[in-house]
């Protein structure tokens, strides 16, 4: 990513959404709120009116299954699956007793946007590139309350822990829910490491829900040849991928338990039962995991001792 240009995949991930959002069979997976927003959001910068005139063209429209083909078989379609499971998500640890919700990566994400309306007394926090933030920021000035904090964050320099620490609304005693969509891929594993260690550390309430990428040569990654290389030309390559079958010890290593765990199949049976894709999209994973509460009081009755 430019360090003064909003991330080319943001973008991409919000064009996706309004372009599904047309099609009856996939309306449920977008929310009016979320696509009304969305507009807002691309219609505040040249490159986001450009992708909205692209959605208007029928000659767009009918390109995009080619060109999914050749990067992301039905990564459109997936965009909407993720954004629902996501939801779901976090609406469920919301009821469960959870009161803080953090966005890291957030892009052009809308879900804290519409939540933080109906969840007055919970604060939401979105941590993002400053390019991207501000964008973002400008798109929706006037339209947000003060539960709803958009913090810049040049994670090269700052981690997500001590950007929300420092932030005077953040409460680290607070349970709180944090996603991570789309943004563990392009972390080297060390960084990715650091990242579940730095948030399990701010409260032994926490619960992350994310998306982890498969090798592309695992069997079950149909993604398409062109894809690495659109990537390097966008400047954010993938760095960090990691079977299915690894996740659950690798979460478990990092100090967290593995609640849930979805792809492509498991996504299209949970929300589209009775809808056949086109294309369905297979290397991404989308789960939920929760801090092991009984390691980190071992942890903390080690260092007391």
């Amino acid at each position: 990513m430019k360090d003064r240009v909003a991330s080319s995949t943001a973008y991409t991930v919000l064009q996706g959404l309004l372009l599904i959002a047309e099609k009856p069979e996939y309306r449920h997976l977008v929310t009016a709120e979320a696509l009304k927003a969305g507009k807002t959001i691309l219609d505040g910068s040249d490159e986001g009116r450009k992708r909205l005139e692209q959605l208007n063209s029928r000659w767009f429209r009918a390109l995009v299954p080619f060109m999914e083909r050749l990067t992301l078989p039905g990564i459109s379609t997936h965009y909407g699956l993720r954004k629902k499971y996501i939801r779901d998500a976090v609406e469920n640890a919301l009821s469960e007793g959870y009161s803080t919700v953090a966005i890291l990566g957030a892009g052009f994400d809308t879900l804290a946007y519409e939540l933080h309306s109906q969840f007055p007394n919970v604060p939401f926090f979105e941590l993002d590139h400053p390019a991207t933030s501000a964008h973002k920021q400008m798109a929706l000035k006037g339209q947000v309350a003060d539960n709803l904090h958009l913090i810049e964050v040049d994670f090269k320099k700052t981690s997500a822990k001590e950007a929300l620490l420092s932030h005077e609304s953040y409460d680290a005693a607070k349970p709180a829910v944090f996603i991570c969509e789309g943004v563990l891929m392009y972390l080297p594993v060390s960084d990715v490491k650091a990242l579940f260690s730095g948030l399990r550390e701010l409260g032994q309430k926490t619960r992350i829900v994310f998306s982890s990428v498969t090798p592309f040569s695992d069997p079950e990654n149909n993604c398409g040849p062109l894809l690495r290389l659109y990537l390097r030309m966008k400047g954010e390559p993938v760095s960090w991928t990691i079977r299915r079958t690894d996740l659950a010890g690798f979460i478990n290593e990092q100090g967290y338990v593995l609640l849930d765990v979805a792809e492509g199949p498991k996504l299209k049976d949970r929300y589209l039962p009775n809808t056949t894709p086109t294309m369905l999209h297979r290397g991404e994973c989308l789960a939920q995991a929760q801090v092991n509460s009984t390691r980190v009081e071992i942890e903390a009755s080690c260092q007391s001792g």
